[in-house]
């Protein structure tokens, strides 16, 4: 059976909402939804932080990521604001009838019971489903902990590789455009950048080594894979 590889947050939920919550949580302070949806994690940092907090960037840093990864709880009660893609969980389900759906998330380990219940009600299919995720020591890097240690790139490398080297992956979306060399890299024939309009062009997801560019799920109605 054909396999798909999906990723899941801003490529088949909505994080927005959420992502507003976590950075309000973390600087005691608005960040504008604007803002978030178009600078990097580092560009709302310095332009939102105080003085003080920028001093303390470290502290915050590791933070910022315990509180994405429900690591803290009110990481976990802020996935309340999670919204589904318009269409995304039809097509999956139509999908799934003639491929196996992998989910390849960078979520971690510890959040998968809370992630598979988040699919369930947002109606994707997890039947003829798998659901690869990230460990939270993945993330030693990017915390600051351990700067010698795998970048993310290096997981979802590490991990699409095993997703392909014992099945034939079709197709793989993404709204990252930093993942499709990857995708280039282990020959996977459709590689579908899912826009982020607000923080890359489509052509940088051409450039990276996407096949196709879409903004809306409804575009692969009657595309199967």
């Amino acid at each position: 059976m054909n396999r798909v590889i999906v990723d899941i947050d801003d490529t088949l939920i909505v994080t927005g909402r959420r992502m507003h919550k976590l950075w309000q949580l973390l600087l005691d302070r608005e960040v504008p939804e604007e803002a978030i949806e178009a600078m990097s994690l580092e560009q709302i940092f310095i332009k939102f932080a105080t003085k003080e907090q920028i001093s303390r960037a470290k502290e915050f840093q590791k933070r910022f990521w315990d509180l994405l990864l429900c690591l803290e709880e009110a990481g976990v009660e802020s996935l309340r604001l999670h919204e589904p893609m318009p269409c995304a969980a039809d097509i999956l389900q139509s999908w799934s009838a003639k491929s196996e759906i992998v989910y390849l998330t960078g979520r971690t380990e510890n959040m998968r019971s809370a992630t598979l219940n988040e699919l369930r009600e947002f109606g994707f299919p997890t039947a003829n489903a798998k659901l690869v995720m990230f460990k939270p020591e993945d993330y030693d890097r990017p915390k600051g902990e351990d700067a010698s240690g795998p970048t993310l790139v290096d997981t979802k490398s590490r991990l699409c590789s095993d997703i392909c080297r014992d099945s034939n992956v079709v197709r793989a979306i993404d709204d990252y455009p930093g993942y499709f060399p990857i995708f280039q890299r282990l020959r996977i024939p459709d590689r579908i950048g899912y826009a982020n309009l607000k923080k890359y062009k489509p052509q940088y997801y051409l450039d990276k080594g996407a096949t196709r560019v879409i903004e809306s799920w409804n575009e692969l109605r009657d595309d199967l894979p």
